[in-house]
């Protein structure tokens, strides 16, 4: 018996399921929402976005409504609804290819890709072909198409090259091109063309600056550092890890750059207290450290001053505005959050450009030979994967290495125990 609590029940009860003659108004988009996420909020942390009870709220806010009478707005405001019930969600990704016959296509074919099939998407503006895309819009298309298979990305190399011309110089529309150098790369562009559409984007975003409010200043400042970097410039794999200047670490040592380290292979974990996905993967992280204990590697979780510690515990959200003190307070931190591997400070921003880091956690491991070797992953990724190219790059080095991920079993902790 599927059972929800009697505050659902109420919001439930706010919107009635009688069948709507035309699309939901704004304001049931926004109660049927409402309620799904009044439900979701009072599951807790352990909360499963599969559970029955879940697709229940969510098929009891969609009953009635049909989405054959919707459009774009209505299927788009009401996403989180239909993308989390597998009842409902085959009707709704049709009505968005319905949509896509018509003269919403780019639309229709952009929503595509934000929520379900980006091949499918491709497929759509294919047909039309980028001449009818708007060069205001373009951006979008190419944010999308960077979510693609290389094999396809090559394919489009021709077509792709061409658009440099249409770039534009509206610096909101800008911020979308920023992938374009690095899809020139995967299409096998050669490094002048791709080299020159980076310094075309750089140069427009330079020339918005005198313009801009502090916003938009700051937001460009950081696009043009991205765009500079190392990361940016195509030099960061395969290169020697870009300079670093650590000005604190919790285990002691006088580290102040990647070369202080030793011919270790490193794993680089850029992260933040405040990031609730870089403290959920500190399961993953610990795991990774354990694996490897013994050999020629090391975790090193790097961050840079916050002036706030968000620890976990009754403390809560401690400000931190000296330096000092947010180093004294980042150790009790590790201590409190069983961080097994060293965690350090760097005169960098925790997003650091050279490593192309635009969100966090972004983990990058370099080689015994100091060259970055891989980027942009996740520490609470595929583990296999990740042993896989550590024990590689050891190998490489003429290091020894623990051989393939081997997850720990019950019987195999009590023999070791």
């Amino acid at each position: 018996m599927i059972r929800t609590t009697l505050l659902s029940s109420f919001l439930l009860a706010v919107v009635p399921a009688t069948l709507l003659a035309a699309p939901p108004t704004p304001e049931e988009i926004e109660a049927k929402t409402g309620a799904a996420m009044a439900y979701y909020r009072e599951q807790g942390e352990n909360f499963d976005i599969e559970s029955p009870e879940f697709v229940a709220v969510l098929d009891e806010q969609l009953q009635g409504v049909d989405p054959a009478e919707c459009g774009l707005d209505e299927i788009r405001g009401m996403a989180m609804l239909w993308m989390y019930t597998p009842n409902a969600k085959p009707a709704w990704i049709e009505r968005v290819r319905e949509l896509a016959d018509g003269e919403q296509w780019l639309d229709a074919a952009l929503l595509l890709a934000q929520y379900v099939d980006v091949p499918a998407a491709t497929d759509i503006i294919s047909k039309h072909g980028m001449a009818e895309v708007p060069d205001n819009r373009l951006g979008e298309v190419l944010q999308m198409l960077g979510q693609l298979e290389d094999e396809r990305i090559v394919a489009m190399r021709d077509e792709l090259e061409g658009l440099g011309a249409r770039m534009g110089s509206d610096p909101a529309a800008l911020f979308g091109w920023m992938d374009y150098p690095g899809l020139l790369g995967r299409a096998g562009s050669d490094k002048a063309v791709k080299d020159a559409a980076r310094e075309k984007i750089v140069a427009g975003m330079k020339a918005a600056l005198a313009d801009a409010d502090d916003r938009m200043k700051s937001r460009l400042e950081r696009s043009i550092a991205f765009l500079d970097g190392a990361a940016g410039r195509g030099e960061l794999i395969g290169h020697t890890a870009p300079p670093i200047e650590i000005t604190w670490n919790n285990a002691g040592e006088t580290w102040h750059c990647f070369g202080c380290l030793g011919d270790k292979v490193v794993v680089v974990d850029f992260w933040a207290t405040w990031c609730g996905p870089c403290v959920g993967s500190f399961p993953n992280v610990r795991e990774l450290v354990d694996y490897y204990k013994g050999y020629d590697v090391m975790v090193l979780g790097l961050t840079s001053p916050q002036e706030k510690v968000y620890f976990r515990d009754d403390r809560g959200v401690v400000d931190t505005p000296e330096f000092e003190k947010e180093c004294e307070l980042m150790a009790d931190y590790a201590k409190a959050m069983d961080i097994t591997w060293p965690i350090a400070m760097t005169k960098q921003d925790v997003f650091n450009p050279d490593f192309g880091v635009n969100g966090i956690p972004h983990v990058a491991i370099i080689g015994a030979d100091g060259k970055v070797a891989y980027n942009g992953m996740h520490p609470a990724g595929d583990m296999a994967e990740k042993v896989e190219k550590i024990n590689g790059l050891l190998e490489k080095a003429g290091k020894k290495h623990p051989g393939p991920w081997q997850p720990k079993t019950e019987d195999a902790a009590a023999d070791k125990g």
